[in-house]
């Protein structure tokens, strides 16, 4: 029961954590595929310094073939999902990215099912229902045709799901992160340099002032200490869990956006978000116990 609490108390605070990350990402002047390089850098980086330190080096070295097959496949999928989520943010659909992460707690929860085998009570399943009906409520107040959020809220459950699977064969979560980023580096990095645009954004960092780095810098820290906890999270708790508290990233992009732009709250808004926060609660909640007479 302990390890349980640990394992929510994890997933929360880096589903809090993702939900700053929109904030950071606003104040940084790079295109969209060089900012996810630099994210996923830095987290290979210290991933990579951190585990020198603490003598945990041996772990990387003796990854197998087999093991780095089994991580591509989360890797992949994490490399899509940032791609579209930023991709919606770049191109001025925030509200799609935002319904995005709404709708992938209840995606993660019906994907575990199927490819994980993991069992929702009809109580989970009821949450699972709430969650995908305040997604709804979201775009009915938007009138947008949600391609990018739906592609977001699936990607991110196949990531969860495909993560579970291969956190049983790296039992080590930082050097997991260190192998996932490092996959997903080496294709960026493939692509950044194939890109027609790259030549005019040979030095992009150039062009980022000692404010905007700062704020790089942080985010992705912010992004680091999330993977870390998320993958933590998952080894500790279902995956199906994992993905209904990450519902808390979008209620905090949420509350973000209205009291960082001052955007206006409707009634219906407020409905949906105490709806979501309602299931995830019921979700996580233990299961009562039969008193006998």
């Amino acid at each position: 029961m302990r390890q349980k609490s640990i394992g929510i108390s994890f997933a929360i605070i880096a589903s809090s954590f993702y939900g700053l990350l929109p904030l950071c990402w606003r104040y940084v002047p790079l295109p969209t595929l060089l900012l996810i390089l630099d994210r996923c850098l830095f987290t290979f980086v210290i991933s990579g310094v951190i585990l020198l330190i603490i003598g945990e080096w041996e772990t990387v070295r003796n990854f197998s073939l087999n093991v780095i097959a089994k991580v591509a496949k989360p890797a992949f999928y994490l490399a899509l999902h940032l791609g579209f989520f930023m991709g919606a943010i770049a191109l001025g659909h925030q509200v799609e990215a935002a319904i995005g992460m709404f709708l992938a707690p209840a995606a993660t929860a019906v994907l575990s099912t199927i490819l994980l085998g993991e069992k929702l009570n009809t109580i989970k399943r009821f949450c699972v229902g709430i969650s995908v009906f305040s997604a709804i409520i979201f775009f009915y107040e938007a009138q947008e045709i949600p391609y990018f959020a739906v592609l977001i809220a699936l990607t991110w459950g196949l990531y969860l799901c495909e993560r579970k699977h291969a956190l049983k064969m790296v039992s080590n979560p930082l050097a997991y992160s260190w192998l996932e980023q490092s996959l997903i580096v080496v294709v960026l990095i493939v692509i950044v340099i194939f890109n027609s645009v790259f030549p005019a954004n040979v030095q992009p960092l150039t062009a980022v002032n000692s404010s905007a780095f700062l704020v790089l810098a942080g985010g992705c820290a912010l992004a680091t200490i999330a993977s870390f906890l998320q993958s933590k999270a998952s080894q500790m708790i279902d995956c199906s869990q994992v993905g209904m508290l990450g519902v808390l990233s979008p209620v905090v992009q949420f509350i973000v956006a209205v009291l960082v732009d001052q955007k206006p709250v409707t009634i219906l808004q407020l409905c949906a978000m105490t709806l979501l926060l309602t299931a995830v609660l019921l979700y996580n909640c233990p299961p009562l116990k039969k008193t006998t007479l």
